[in-house]
């Protein structure tokens, strides 16, 4: 079986469904972690571009505990003047 699993942001899937995910690779399954968007909006001090590298990395050490995939959508949180 394919399993995708979409979140948000990184980390959103490695909390919400990490343990359900990491059973999935268990039983020999196919799991891809997909996160709609960079997570660069997360910190208050810290530029926006180093925050997603950062949270691309964390995301993609946390698939590689489990032996899943990784990737980014990398959709924006605003398009134009109204927040998607």
């Amino acid at each position: 079986m394919r399993v995708l699993a979409v979140g948000a942001h990184p980390d959103d899937l490695e909390i919400l469904c990490g343990g359900t995910l990491a059973r999935f690779v268990a039983e020999g399954h196919h799991v891809v972690m997909a996160h709609a968007c960079w997570g660069d909006k997360g910190h208050g001090e810290i530029p926006h571009n180093q925050v997603a590298q950062v949270r691309d990395r964390e995301a993609k050490a946390a698939a590689k505990v489990i032996g899943a995939d990784s990737m980014v959508l990398g959709f924006p949180k605003e398009r134009g003047n109204h927040a998607i």
